[in-house]
């Protein structure tokens, strides 16, 4: 498979850059290492793909950028920068004012992510009138428009509704709708099709992408589904137990993985052509390991069918001249000759 899309030019500086993030979590176990070494980067009008497996953490790596990470947890980057802005030493003050006007997040679920208590109008207006300290008016404006853009029909009766009034794709669109009145730069997507049906879901992928084109907005994409990953991703950051253990081009990825647990990914869904109807799909054998206390060598080894006992310490980082980067022991050319 390979994405639909061609990769965007280069930009002199990236919407988002992100380098050797970590995210650590006090419990009453230990400590848990949800995010560890974290490093991407995303330029203007480009969708980077974050996939992996649930509690690989996907999740908290984007709610790390957006500064919305639980009271226990500790976050640490050399390099946290949106635009020309460095966030891992902005005051508070700064981050909350950069929140909702240069980044903005859609969350997994619009049901609880929308209060429900209030009403379509006064959420969407509250983003506006706060950033841009517009009036109640020209709040209400922005609202009807971008309500109308994301293909909500009588946007302005919209407004005067509540979430629970709404289907799961309209609150899916009020929602892309929010993250857009301030124009961000950088637009956090969180399995924002999960909940979805696939008829739904094509919906939303596409006024994602027709809006990434018209406002060259850089998207980060949080899911587990490699199919809708092959639809719209220039970059791909494979992650697994808190690292990203691959990183490449779409076609790179798809095409050529190098670590042993993109190539498990990869056999665990179907191929138009290759796959027979009631065929057995592949499996990835035991489950993520746990992120708590000291951690040695590479994490994907208990699962590995290639791993052996140098597995123990900590895989190196390769790459080619392409820039298709990958952290494990095998070999590049082991690790063709093994998937053919």
């Amino acid at each position: 498979m390979a994405a639909v899309l061609s990769p965007s030019s280069c930009a002199s500086t990236p919407a988002l850059e992100v380098r050797h993030l970590s995210v650590d979590i006090g419990t009453g176990h230990g400590t848990v290492h949800a995010v560890r070494d974290v490093s991407f980067s995303v330029d203007p009008g480009q969708t980077l793909c974050i996939v992996g497996e649930s509690g690989c953490g996907k999740s908290m790596t984007s709610l790390a950028v957006m500064d919305l990470l639980p009271g226990s947890a500790r976050r640490r980057a050399e390099t946290l920068r949106v635009g020309g802005q460095d966030l891992a030493t902005a005051s508070r003050r700064t981050i909350n004012a950069l929140r909702g006007e240069r980044m903005a997040m859609i969350f997994q679920e619009p049901m609880t992510a929308l209060n429900p208590a209030l009403t379509i109008g006064d959420q969407m207006t509250e983003v506006h009138r706060h950033h841009r300290r517009s009036s109640a008016a020209e709040a209400r404006e922005r609202a009807v428009h971008l309500l109308g853009r994301v293909g909500i029909a009588s946007a302005a009766e919209r407004l005067g509704q509540y979430p629970h009034q709404l289907s799961g794709g309209l609150r899916q669109r009020v929602m892309i709708a929010m993250a857009l009145m301030c124009d961000p730069d950088v637009l956090i997507a969180d399995e924002p099709t999960t909940a979805l049906d696939v008829t739904i879901q094509a919906q939303i992928l596409r006024l994602l992408l027709d809006l990434q084109r018209e406002l060259g907005i850089a998207i980060v994409l949080v899911t587990h589904d490699l199919g809708v990953v092959a639809r719209v991703a220039h970059k791909v950051a494979v992650m697994y137990a808190g690292r990203i253990v691959e990183e490449g081009s779409a076609a790179q990825v798809f095409g050529q993985p190098r670590h042993p647990y993109t190539r498990g990914l990869l056999r665990c869904i179907p191929v138009p052509g290759r796959t027979a109807p009631g065929g057995h799909l592949g499996i990835i054998r035991g489950t993520v390991p746990a992120l708590t206390g000291e951690l040695h060598g590479c994490s994907f080894r208990e699962r590995c069918e290639f791993a052996q006992p140098l597995c123990e310490t900590a895989p190196p980082h390769r790459s080619d001249a392409a820039g298709h980067a990958w952290h494990c022991h095998l070999e590049k050319d082991a690790a063709m000759g093994a998937e053919r």
